[in-house]
C-alpha cells in the first residue's frame, strides 16, 4: 500500500487552489458543470463545455477492450465527470483518486445522485503516494492534472506499480516544449498554483516511461485545440466580468485574468502544448 503520510509542497498547491471558494466560483461560472479538463474543438463553434466532454467521449474510444469488468484508476479525477461517463457507459467500476477535500465531497455527492456510487470509489491521495494495493488496475486514466505534480517519474512509477501487467495508461496531459525556457511559464501556472520551474514535455514522458517499463504505443499532439481552450476561456472570463467581480476576490480575479493572458501567448509561440500518450505497462 501507498502512503500519504509525508506533506507534498506541490500536491498541497493543487489542493489549496481547488478547495480555494474563488476557483470553484470561477468554474461554476464559465463552465456551469463539473468537467474541467481541456476540450477539443473538431466543431470550432462547440462550447467550452461542450468541448470538454468531447475529449473525455474521444479519449474513452482510445481505451482497450474497456467492459463491465474492467476496474479503472482516474488519477487527478476532479468532481468525477470521467468517472461517471465511463462507469455509466461501459459499466466499469472506477476508482477516483484525488487530492481536494471540496472536489472528493461534491464528486461523492454527484455519484449519489446519478446512482453510479455503486461503481465509484472515491480516495483521497496523493499522486505521487498512490494509497492503493500493487497491480489492481486494468486501466489507468488522467486528464489535465500530472502537470499539478513536481516529480511527475514518481507518479508514473506508482502507475505503473498499481496497474496490472498488461495495463493500460492514457495519460493525457498539458505540457510544455522540450525547448521552453525555464520559468517561462511562470505567470501562466500562477493561475493555477503551480511554482514548479517546468512541466513534463512530450519527450520527457516517453523517455521516463520507457525506463519505467512501459511500451508507449502511441502519443496523439492535440496543442491547436490548447490555443482555441484558453482563447475562449479568456474571452468567457471578459463576458462574465460582472458576475465573476461579485463571486470571486479582485485578487483573484486579476492573477485569473493575467494567467489567461500568458496561457494564450505561450500557446501561440508553441510553448505550451497538450496531448495524449497511450501507454502499455509491460
Amino acid at each position: 500500500m501507498g502512503t500519504t503520510n509525508e506533506p507534498q509542497a506541490a500536491s498541497e498547491q493543487a489542493r489549496r487552489h481547488y478547495n480555494s471558494q474563488d476557483a470553484q466560483n470561477l468554474y461554476e461560472v464559465v463552465i456551469g458543470g463539473d468537467t474541467l479538463n481541456l476540450g477539443l474543438y473538431d466543431d470550432p463553434t462547440r462550447t467550452i463545455a461542450q468541448a470538454m466532454r468531447n475529449t473525455t467521449e474521444w479519449m474513452a474510444g482510445k481505451a482497450e477492450g474497456l467492459t463491465a469488468t474492467f476496474h479503472v484508476l482516474d488519477i487527478g479525477a476532479g468532481y468525477g465527470p470521467a468517472a461517471r461517463y465511463l462507469a455509466r457507459t461501459y459499466g466499469c467500476h472506477v476508482t477516483c483518486l484525488n487530492v481536494s477535500e471540496e472536489q472528493n465531497a461534491k464528486n461523492q455527492a454527484i455519484n449519489r445522485q446519478q446512482h453510479l456510487d455503486h461503481l465509484i470509489d472515491v480516495v483521497p491521495g496523493n499522486f505521487k503516494a498512490m494509497p492503493l494495493d500493487d497491480a489492481v488496475f486494468d486501466l489507468a486514466w488522467t486528464q489535465d492534472a500530472l502537470f499539478h505534480t513536481d516529480d511527475p517519474a514518481q507518479v508514473l512509477a506508482e502507475t505503473c506499480r498499481v496497474l496490472k501487467p498488461g495495463g493500460q495508461f492514457l495519460l493525457m496531459d498539458i505540457l510544455q516544449s522540450d525547448d521552453c525556457p525555464d520559468g517561462a511559464l511562470k505567470t501562466a501556472l500562477r493561475r493555477v498554483n503551480i511554482h514548479h520551474a517546468r512541466i513534463s514535455s512530450f519527450r520527457s514522458y516517453q523517455e521516463t516511461a520507457a525506463a519505467l517499463g512501459f511500451e508507449c504505443r502511441e502519443t496523439v499532439d492535440l496543442s491547436p485545440h490548447l490555443l482555441i481552450h484558453y482563447s475562449k476561456w479568456k474571452d468567457a472570463v471578459a463576458e462574465h466580468d460582472a458576475e465573476l467581480r461579485r463571486r470571486c476576490s479582485a485578487e483573484f480575479l486579476a492573477l485569473t485574468r493575467a494567467g489567461f493572458d500568458h496561457w494564450v501567448d505561450a500557446a501561440e509561440q508553441g510553448l505550451f502544448q497538450w496531448g495524449l500518450l497511450d501507454l502499455r505497462r509491460l
